[in-house]
């Protein structure tokens, strides 16, 4: 197969430019690439020159899934920092073999007289390679896209402080959210008991509130039902000649941010597991 591969190579690294130039109208064009049809030519023909002057690499080494790998990680980045969909890189993969195929591999074989077998062995060498590059295309999609999501949930997961069960930072959050509480009762006690004022100081408990909504979710509600307890309490205790209606105001709006976010955590935290899941 050795000289009838090496003909096919000869053949595929002459003609290269003329087969990326093909297969470049045919990318534009297909109904199944439509991410392609905006990119100039000028951007598409460098792919498609790249993978067949280097085929004889591919074709001929003694690791071909590991040189894949070198090929088409830059290939699958490349493509995926211009924003082109996974299944479109590679169907331009397929359609980019299938040039290779039609405008070479047919034309040697029979202008040669190759021996057909020697044509099969090169045909099933050809596709083992494409393969190589699918799977590692695939796999190199997936890394980024997890890196995407990390990198975007970055302020997020900051504020989540997320960590194994007992470990240190649950700890830490447990410590500064009772500091926050503890903060509320003296702020509550002092403005209703010595100053006789429901004053809107309430204002500072959202932020332990939506910091317990992130930390813990549906959990963190029940700092906001404690906040809502407190003041109503006080205002009870201390406030008996004020009305009620400020503070019920204030304890079912404190319940209902709360809700919201701890709904809206648990809805990203779905979406990410997903995510997670597609790209592991």
């Amino acid at each position: 197969m050795k000289t009838y591969a090496t003909k096919l190579i000869d053949f595929i690294e002459t003609k290269s430019e003329e087969m990326a130039r093909q297969w470049a109208a045919d990318v534009r064009k297909n109904p199944r690439t439509p991410s392609y049809h905006v990119i100039p030519e000028d951007k598409v023909i460098p792919q498609a020159v790249f993978f067949y002057t280097h085929f004889r690499q591919m074709f001929f080494t003694k690791n071909p899934f590991d040189t894949a790998k070198g090929f088409f990680a830059r290939y699958a980045e490349e493509r995926y920092r211009e924003k082109i969909p996974l299944q479109e890189a590679l169907y331009a993969l397929i359609l980019m073999r299938r040039h290779l195929w039609l405008y070479a591999e047919f034309r040697t074989a029979y202008e040669t007289s190759v021996d057909l077998h020697q044509m099969a062995e090169g045909l099933n060498r050809t596709i083992l390679m494409f393969d190589y590059a699918m799977y590692q295309i695939t796999e190199k999609y997936q890394e980024l896209t997890s890196q995407d999501i990390d990198r975007k949930l970055g302020a997020i997961k900051t504020l989540r402080m997320e960590t194994s069960a007992g470990g240190k930072r649950g700890v830490f959050k447990a410590g500064l959210m009772g500091a926050f509480l503890l903060i509320a009762c003296a702020l509550t006690y002092y403005c209703h008991a010595e100053l006789g004022t429901d004053v809107i100081f309430t204002h500072l408990f959202y932020i332990p509130i939506i910091l317990a909504a992130i930390w813990w979710r549906k959990n963190g509600i029940l700092v906001a039902l404690f906040l809502g307890a407190l003041i109503l309490t006080s205002h009870a205790l201390f406030l008996k000649d004020v009305p009620f209606t400020s503070d019920i105001i204030r304890a079912v709006i404190f319940v209902l941010t709360g809700s919201v976010v701890a709904r809206l955590m648990d809805g990203l935290k779905k979406v990410e597991d997903l995510f997670r899941t597609l790209t592991t």
